[in-house]
């Protein structure tokens, strides 16, 4: 090296230049494959676009098995109320009949 005040001589110039090129070259390849990385602006769109596709198709067979549900629900309770009727009206005839004819026979 020089001592101080003195001008570099043309081999530290040199010296100097090609390691600035190198570094240059190692960030310029540093900054290459990290733009490698990046999606392109029509790539993310066109991803955007497929998920909102299947959130949609997620959300309709959402609301068909929603609908399905409810319907299934509404058919159990009309069971309920046919199976109740069922059982209680013979119950309730049976028992009407039978006090008919208590009140038939004790007259």
């Amino acid at each position: 090296m020089t001592a101080p005040g003195q001008d570099p001589t043309p081999w530290e110039l040199l010296r100097a230049m090609q390691q600035m090129r190198d570094d240059l070259r190692a960030d310029f390849a540093a900054f290459a494959s990290r733009l490698a990385e990046m999606v392109t602006k029509e790539s993310y769109a066109a991803d955007r676009r497929t998920d909102e596709v299947r959130i949609r198709a997620l959300e309709t067979d959402l609301a068909e098995v929603k609908r399905e549900r409810e319907k299934e629900q509404t058919e159990a309770r009309t069971n309920r109320r046919l199976a109740v009727s069922a059982l209680v009206a013979p119950i309730l005839v049976a028992l009407i009949t039978a006090w008919l004819l208590a009140q038939l026979g004790s007259k």
